[in-house]
């Protein structure tokens, strides 16, 4: 399954027209600015993940100064199946002119997108590698992103109880059983992930382990159980910093290399291709539990690649069996078969095979 064409109309600052595309790589080339990010984010909404920023407003959406307060993106699929998109005051989704929800079409045509802050999986925030756990379970469990928005919902309200000073017991009680149930799927999410680095092991630099480490918890091997105890620990933790500290919002992935935590062991460069061969593995891992290849976008993934780790990562990408986007102000030589487009001012100038 991937994309044929993506139409966009008065989105960001693309020209209004259809662009055409092919099954393995899509290398997108050019310089910064000119709209490689924006085709990915456009590819990203039509898939119902949304802007790649979360945070983004539909309004600020519609391009600049164009007159119109309206964008629409349209996807033409390998199977001829059309997705239509309206962004204006809110987001209008149909697929095949009957209308669908964001969740609905992340199960019609599945992607995974990686963006630059991702490449630091590896030694930063613990919410890129949260983000890694949920996009992949979000594809391979049906009511996981539902109950994860809940969850973070159900958060939010405690963190208002606490700052009131009131006790958040209502809230705990609500969060228990998604807390513990999130915890579980992440717990098998890690298990799919480590299996499926055997498969990219040619990109990981070293032998990676992968474990959960449940936020503000441990204590218990039961989800449910170390729940409930990690919240009478923390008691006065929580009440004295006014925020939730126990639950799958402070979850985190330890990663070691050769059995040493990954981000000590392994050089800079290093962690860029173990943080590439996890996003691979993610990859595989819907693949093996869905049956299909999900498409993949890259953007701007080989900014902190040498030249030997940039055509490692184009030879890998090449060779899988699945559609993928990669964007990059990189120059490249690597002898890697794909379809390059170049991207000026908003719009593909030129493409040819390689």
């Amino acid at each position: 399954m991937g994309f044929k064409r993506v139409r966009f109309n008065n989105f960001r600052n693309l020209e209004s027209r259809e662009m055409r595309w092919f099954p393995g790589l899509n290398l997108l080339t050019g310089e910064n600015g000119v709209g490689k990010t924006n085709i990915l984010e456009g590819i990203n909404i039509i898939a119902g993940w949304g802007p790649l920023d979360r945070g983004t407003k539909a309004l600020s959406i519609p391009t600049w100064n164009s007159g119109s307060s309206e964008a629409r993106l349209t996807g033409e699929l390998d199977g001829d199946e059309i997705i239509r998109v309206k962004i204006a005051s809110r987001y209008t989704i149909r697929l095949d002119d009957k209308a669908v929800t964001a969740s609905e079409l992340r199960w019609k045509i599945p992607v995974l997108t990686f963006l630059p802050g991702d490449m630091s999986i590896v030694e930063g925030s613990s919410a890129f590698r949260r983000r890694l756990l949920d996009m992949l379970l979000a594809l391979i469990v049906p009511p996981y992103a539902q109950r994860l928005s809940e969850y973070r919902r159900g958060i939010r309200q405690k963190g208002l109880f606490l700052k009131r000073g009131s006790p958040p017991i209502i809230a705990d009680r609500a969060l228990l059983p998604l807390a513990a149930w999130i915890w579980r799927m992440r717990e098998e999410g890690v298990k799919l992930l480590s299996s499926c680095m055997e498969s990219v092991s040619e990109l990981a630099p070293a032998a990676i382990g992968l474990s959960l480490k449940r936020g503000g918890a441990g204590f218990e091997e039961s989800c449910e159980d170390d729940y409930a105890r990690a919240l009478i620990i923390n008691r006065e933790r929580e009440s004295a910093v006014r925020f939730p500290v126990v639950g799958p919002h402070r979850d985190d992935i330890i990663i070691t290399a050769d059995g040493r935590p990954a981000a000590e062991a392994l050089s800079r460069g290093l962690r860029r291709r173990a943080a590439i061969a996890l996003m691979l593995a993610a990859s595989d891992g819907v693949r093996r539990k869905i049956g299909s290849d999900p498409v993949l976008l890259l953007d701007e993934v080989t900014a902190e690649l040498d030249v030997a780790g940039r055509e490692l990562l184009f030879d890998t990408l090449a060779k899988r069996n699945t559609q993928l986007f990669a964007a990059t102000a990189e120059p490249f030589a690597g002898d890697f078969r794909c379809t390059v487009h170049r991207i000026s001012s908003g719009k593909i100038v030129e493409s040819y095979e390689k």
